[in-house]
């Protein structure tokens, strides 16, 4: 590729979402809301008095949910729950790689082109964002591998691999799960590799580490800190917001390990820790000492990811059809109530099996769910549950004159056990009395 001038260089910068001046951050969520609804949920700060809680009622107005918040400005680990940081940042690459594809005149449209002026300095310098977070970018070790993650033959590009708005049937899944081991969990030795849009898929449904770090590892920590930091989800240490995912769920082997193995993919760097309020094992110290963690979120960041999420807002500029296919594109890949997927203790309970939770007492008609799950054996000090669901609900008695139908979320985290009750039992509890405390309106 002939080198780029630097006009050319301004104008590729100019489109890439992580590198502007991060104007259009997504609002820190604020209580909203009648009196009656701050009144039916206020009591669940009583109950639940250690957790970090948001509830969005989106059932008058699915543009504009009501909010009630508790301790949303804590930042807790939550595992798995912060995947979701990576589902939104390749989303974001797909838009930037499709805007810069756009330009006219046309600067550079091939795939080795773009891996080239994504890890080249220049470009990001010439950035708006902080200089040494801009710079992190840059290098073949870290920047995004363009090529690897998107699919140029699509129109538009697209993620490759299958189409990752069609993850959603269930042929279409079991295509993808039967290429997995009988446990149907990807192995970094599984072969042939999987495509991208496949590990993202058992990214969010089915929640797999391999996949995750994977996709992680493809992305890069510093691009995926960038979007998440440019998008307001993570402010630390003051303003609440604390979504700032930014290392492995599983080592990555720094080898290959058996032949026919495709090799693995290269190692993170850039993997930020921030403080949070729980405690892990340090092996150092001998005891529960470390409180800081790369998969950090607070209740306040997981509920402005989710009313974008719902309300198409992932974009500079929000409601447009690139915020649509963002929002879109996340939601047909996360976990829902159809097999296989996570299940979620709020929903389905404790055994996953619906005869507690919310399931057990309504109809679900639309489910949308992460889950992080931290154990003791892990290293957490006590186990601790990060929910992020959204549902859509219809009753299946509802008197003359009350809510029959409903549409809400609830995000909980650092929910950790208490008062002789598991964590996944005080999910499932915490959900049903959302789910009444919302009936009562």
């Amino acid at each position: 590729m002939a080198t780029l001038t630097d006009a050319e260089l301004d104008r590729i910068v100019q489109v890439i979402f992580a590198a502007g001046d991060r104007s259009q951050r997504l609002a820190r969520p604020v209580a909203s809301g009648s009196a009656a609804f701050k009144a039916a949920l206020d009591p669940l700060a009583t109950a639940f008095p250690d957790p970090g809680i948001a509830v969005l009622d989106f059932t008058l107005d699915a543009t504009q949910p009501d909010i009630w918040l508790y301790n949303e400005d804590k930042p807790f680990r939550i595992g798995s729950a912060s995947k979701i940081a990576m589902m939104l940042a390749a989303v974001q690459l797909r838009q930037d790689v499709r805007r810069i594809l756009d330009l006219s005149p046309q600067i550079i449209t091939q795939p080795d082109e773009f891996d080239e002026v994504f890890r080249n300095p220049d470009l990001w310098a010439k950035a708006k964002g902080p200089v040494l977070e801009m710079k992190d970018i840059a290098g073949a070790d870290s920047a995004p591998l363009v090529s690897k993650i998107l699919d140029f033959n699509k129109t538009p590009i697209d993620f490759d691999g299958p189409d990752p708005d069609q993850q959603t049937t269930s042929a279409n899944r079991k295509k993808i799960v039967d290429k997995l081991p009988a446990d149907h969990e990807l192995r970094w030795s599984t072969s042939p590799a999987l495509s991208f849009s496949e590990r993202y898929w058992l990214t969010g449904c089915l929640s797999d580490n391999v996949a995750a770090t994977w996709c992680i590892s493809d992305l890069g920590p510093a691009y995926i800190k960038a979007v998440q930091r440019a998008y307001g989800l993570a402010d630390h240490p003051s303003g609440g917001m604390h979504l700032l995912a930014s290392g492995h769920h599983i080592d990555i082997p720094k080898s290959k390990t058996i032949a026919s193995a495709p090799p693995p993919p290269r190692q993170l760097k850039h993997v930020e820790p921030i403080p949070v309020e729980d405690r892990w094992f340090d092996k150092k110290t001998g005891g529960f000492t470390d409180k800081k963690s790369w998969l950090p979120g607070s209740a306040a960041a997981l509920a402005a990811y989710m009313i974008a999420l719902m309300t198409n807002g992932f974009t500079d500029s929000p409601g447009n059809a690139s915020a649509l296919a963002a929002s879109r594109t996340i939601q047909r890949n996360l976990a829902d109530k159809f097999r296989p997927s996570i299940a979620s203790f709020m929903v389905d309970g404790p055994d996953g099996d619906g005869s507690d939770g919310i399931a057990s007492i309504t109809n679900i008609d639309r489910e949308l769910n992460k889950i992080g799950i931290l154990r003791r054996h892990d290293g957490s000090k006590t186990g601790l549950i990060c929910e992020f669901v959204y549902l859509e609900t219809t009753e299946p008695f509802a008197p003359a004159g009350a809510r029959d139908k409903m549409k809400y979320a609830v995000i909980v985290a650092g929910l950790a056990p208490a008062g002789g009750k598991g964590s996944a039992e005080r999910s499932a509890a915490l959900g049903i009395a959302v789910h009444r405390a919302l009936l009562t309106l």
